[in-house]
């Protein structure tokens, strides 16, 4: 019957997300404790009551009711005091299992290709690595506790009931059951649709928002900006809509929840009379039997919210496992450091995964101390070809070696200690200077740090900063210039101590002049441990880099390569296109 609600695929997911989730089964035995004593004290307080009420009207001697009275205290102090340590204690064990999936999924995003991330649209990785992941902690605290506890206390209530009327117990027990059961079943499957409909729309409404946040201005000179806010509101009552119709079934569960105590009530009073008047149970158990089913109900009309938190934190599962699922886990290839350290291409097909052939095969090797330049039209390859090289995209054909290492094969965190890549779209950090260079590397003391932003040619940049380095930058830099951001990236991927440098565009969107320098002043501090691929259109200043490789045609290839000064003596097209730069 559950199959319907949750699909195998999702409990098997949910499954991989609880066992990263790690849950402390002391702490949860604990709270289970703790969340059983808070229910177990409404119990006992609604059994005490009942008999200290039924008693107290036969006025007995006052001393032969101080215990119950006593007992009532307890329990309504109970109550509260397990309730707060039930929260306390099963918070705990949510939130330390939220930072360890979160890490995780971080971990494994971070170390996995490219493409596993750009697959996924924006607004969709904000909402599985945030709101899906809340929603899986969530499992603990609304859905495995509740249900936990509602088994113990329901025991427990059949224990206390039955002593008193086997026949009145055994209707409880099954009432609760069907409380327990049909309720939730209901609730979950109204739940489910709701939850799909709600996390797509979840997905566009974030989408929307950061189109809108981020592009504002764009999208207000192009005339757009009122037809996304139109679409937003389109989204926003669609959530309204789909969260009226899941309301149905979860009215239903509440209903059944009803009818069920009301039928262990009325049963109750109707057995209970019978045996009274037949001498098989006292009129003060009778009370007894008749008030002990308004709290143990308590336990089992929480399990509908379970049931649909149990629909949300499985899908949620299913979102989060599907895409650490297409990230890297264990089983990398330790990394072998002997033997001639240089990076090769051989025979490499680069490519999109599920995309077309970006390039035909080709080859090239790089030495810690070589330079090597890639230029080629815009949209021919030229980025694409460097993140293959990163090991960031899986190639079509063909490999990518570091030394004896195929980079598909190392691990990232060990992989990044011998090649960096540093992107032309590359995040600066709200923070100081400093704190940007260490991004690269932890340990970076201020004098290092100013020795590397000399190198990059910020040294009278750095001398004009309010703090010098420790300077706060503003978010993604917009408080600094193009030209300014560029080098604090290249300073950067200097910071990092690995051998071999991969730049893309590093002068792109700056002047010819300031882009001109910049690539010249990269390319003419030669290093004779770190080799470097750029990937650049500007042609003026090549004649630092060692080797020029120049893509053509569709899938690219390699139309000419060798030093600057050779392919303008051999190649008319590049011969032309550095002219034209000139002019």
């Amino acid at each position: 019957m559950y199959n319907k609600v949750i699909t195998p695929e999702e409990r098997l997911a949910l499954r991989q997300a609880l066992r990263i989730l790690d849950i402390d089964k002391k702490r949860f035995a604990l709270s289970t404790l703790f969340g059983s004593g808070a229910v177990g004290s409404g119990i006992g307080l609604g059994a005490v009551s009942a008999w200290l009420i039924a008693r107290a009207a036969q006025l007995p001697p006052v001393l032969d009711l101080s215990v119950a009275a006593t007992g009532v205290r307890a329990f309504g102090v109970g109550k509260a005091v397990f309730r707060y340590l039930e929260r306390v204690s099963s918070h705990w064990i949510a939130l330390r299992g939220m930072a360890k999936i979160r890490t995780a999924v971080y971990s494994r995003l971070a170390d996995s290709p490219t493409d596993v991330v750009t697959s996924i649209k924006r607004g969709d990785l904000l909402a599985r690595t945030g709101t899906d992941v809340d929603e899986l902690g969530n499992v603990v605290v609304k859905s495995l506790l509740p249900a936990t506890v509602a088994i113990l206390t329901g025991i427990i209530s059949i224990a206390i009931v039955a002593s008193l009327s086997p026949l009145i117990g055994l209707i409880l027990a099954f009432m609760l059951l069907a409380d327990g059961l049909i309720g939730p079943y209901f609730s979950m499957r109204g739940a489910r649709q709701a939850e799909i409909d709600r996390i797509q729309n979840r997905a566009q409404l974030n989408a929307a928002a950061l189109t809108m946040l981020e592009s504002s201005a764009e999208l207000q000179i192009s005339g757009k900006l009122p037809s996304f806010k139109t679409a937003q509101n389109e989204i926003e009552k669609q959530i309204q809509v789909n969260r009226d119709a899941s309301a149905k079934p979860q009215a239903l569960a509440n209903v059944v929840s009803v009818i069920a105590m009301g039928i262990s009530i009325i049963c109750a009073l109707l057995i209970g009379t019978m045996q009274v008047q037949s001498g098989d149970l006292s009129t003060i158990n009778l009370v007894v039997c008749t008030l002990t089913p308004l709290a143990a109900f308590e336990a089992t009309q929480k399990l509908s919210e379970a049931g649909i938190q149990l629909v949300r934190s499985s899908r949620a599962a299913l979102r989060i496992m599907e895409m650490l699922n297409q990230a890297p886990a264990d089983g990398y290839e330790a990394f072998d450091d002997s033997g001639s350290f240089e990076l090769r291409a051989k025979d490499l097909v680069a490519g999109w995964e599920n995309g077309p052939d970006i390039t035909a095969p080709l080859s090239l090797s790089l030495k810690p101390g070589k330079s090597i330049a890639i230029v080629g039209p815009s949209g021919i390859g030229k980025s694409t070809l460097l993140y293959t090289f990163a090991g960031m995209i899986k190639p079509h054909v063909g490999q990518v070696q570091l030394g004896n290492n195929d980079v598909g094969a190392v691990e990232r965190e060990v992989l990044s200690r011998y090649l960096v890549l540093t992107a032309e779209d590359a995040h600066i950090f709200e923070t100081s200077v400093l704190e940007n260079l260490r991004v690269a590397r932890a340990d970076i003391t201020d004098d290092e740090a100013q020795i590397l932003l000399e190198r990059a040619g910020l040294g009278q940049w750095l001398q004009d900063l309010p703090a010098g380095i420790h300077t706060v930058v503003g978010v993604n830099a917009t408080t600094i210039s193009g030209g300014e951001r560029r080098r604090l990236l290249l300073a950067r991927a200097l910071a990092s101590g690995a051998r071999f440098l991969l730049l893309d565009e590093p002068g792109e969107h700056l002047d010819s002049e300031t882009a001109d320098k910049l690539i010249r002043d990269l390319l003419s501090t030669k290093d004779a441990n770190r080799g470097v691929i750029l990937v650049t259109h500007r042609l003026s200043t090549l004649s630092y880099a060692d080797e020029v490789i120049l893509l053509g045609e569709r899938p690219a290839r390699i139309l000419a390569r060798g030093t600057h000064r050779e392919l303008l003596e051999s190649v008319d097209r590049y011969r032309w296109s550095a002219e034209q730069e000139e002019e």
